[in-house]
């Protein structure tokens, strides 16, 4: 058992890496989405899906 550990660390270690990047990407996310920031960062003026974003916050 041992052996297979250290044969798979550095399989494991760049997993572990990998998976934090993605937590943190989609975590960014959620949190931009709750502060009504927009995903693509060139703003809505011109979007044709900006109704589908931002209908909970038009007036």
């Amino acid at each position: 058992m041992p052996l297979s550990i250290t044969v798979n660390l550095p399989t494991m270690v760049i997993a572990g890496i990998v998976a934090a990047l993605f937590l943190a990407i989609v975590i960014r996310g959620i949190v931009k989405h709750r502060r009504g920031e927009t995903g693509c960062g060139c703003g809505c003026s011109g979007c044709p899906n900006s109704g589908l974003c931002h209908s909970a916050k038009k007036k």
